[in-house]
Parts: structure tokens; sequence; C-alpha cells
């Protein structure tokens, strides 16, 4: 039993490796040269459409009558007025729809070009930093560090102020901090 599928595995691949020469030899074999458009890579486009261009359209004197055209969209060429009205008006509703829509979009545009020209005229206000009220701006920075919980003889060093003040803003932050969490809770 085990000989037997030694060979069966045997002549899995002996059959695998004949396939691969096979492929090999079809792949180099030269290509026969066909007359027709091509491409400077050698390629038809006549087998892919990548951009289809629109019919021509035929001279108005050629062109059915509106009825014939109606009888030939219908199955059976029969012509169905009911169905044609509810198209009619199912295309209708659409082009309503569309244009609700367009309205809405023309009057953000008109929105957004109107604060544009807002933006543009009036003249930017210089941003205020808000600070505690029992803080002097030049110890924001102590204070932001302060708060959110470092030494203060780092921020002493960092800030370039005395390691006295350093820990006068460190109480202040953990003062804020005590006054918020009591707020908190009442």
């Amino acid at each position: 039993m085990r000989q037997l599928i030694w060979s069966f595995i045997a002549a899995l691949l002996i059959y695998g490796v004949w396939q691969f020469f096979l492929a090999l030899r079809i792949r180099n074999q030269p290509k026969p040269l066909t007359e027709g458009p091509r491409t400077e890579a050698g390629v038809d486009d006549d087998l892919f459409d990548y951009a289809p261009l629109p019919p021509k359209e035929p001279p108005p004197s050629a062109l059915p009558e509106p009825e014939s055209i109606v009888r030939n969209i219908a199955p059976n060429n029969a012509f169905d007025p009911f169905a044609l009205e509810f198209e009619l008006q199912r295309l209708r509703r659409e082009v309503e729809r569309m244009r609700e829509m367009f309205e809405i979009q023309h009057q953000e545009i008109n929105t957004l070009r109107a604060e544009m020209e807002r933006m543009a005229t009036k003249p930017e206000a210089p941003m205020v930093v808000p600070t505690e009220p029992d803080v002097s701006p030049e110890y924001d920075e102590a204070l932001a560090l302060a708060r959110r919980g470092v030494m203060a003889d780092v921020i002493a060093t960092r800030c370039g102020i005395s390691r006295a003040e350093a820990d006068l803003v460190a109480s202040l932050a953990a003062r804020a901090r005590q006054q918020e969490m009591q707020d908190r809770l009442s």
C-alpha cells in the first residue's frame, strides 16, 4: 500500500513538471503577427474599450417618430400609457428632489462666501489666555506644570523662577484642585 501511494505521488510530481515545461515552451514561442491596430507597446486596443465614444447621432430626418420609440421600448411592442405616465411622474419627483438639493447647496455656498468675506474684512483680535485671578500671567506655564503634578524644583528650573515661587504656584494649584473637588461633591 505504501509503494502505491509513493508511486502515485511520483506520478503527480512528474505530471506537474511536464505541465511546467509545457507552459514555459508556450510562453517562449514567438507570437504571430496580425494585421490591425496596434499601439506602441504592441497591445491590440480592440480587445478592450477603454473610453467608448458616444454614437454619432443620425440626422433629424432619420429619427423615428416618438410613438414608435415608445412601442419599441415596451414589451411585445405594446403601448402602455399608464406605465409611461408612472415613469414620467417618477422622473418629475426625482428632478424636484435634485432642485431642492441644488437650492440647499446654493444657500450653503452663499453662507460660506459671506463668512469668508466677513473673516477677510474683520481684523483678528489678539488671543487672550485666561489666567487664574490669583496668579500673574508670567506664572501661567508654572501653574500649568503644577496642575499636571510636576514637582516644585522641576518647575523652578524649567520656568526660571525661585524655589519659593515654585512652591507657591504648586500650593495654588493644589488649592484649586481641592476647591474643584469640593464643588463636585456639593
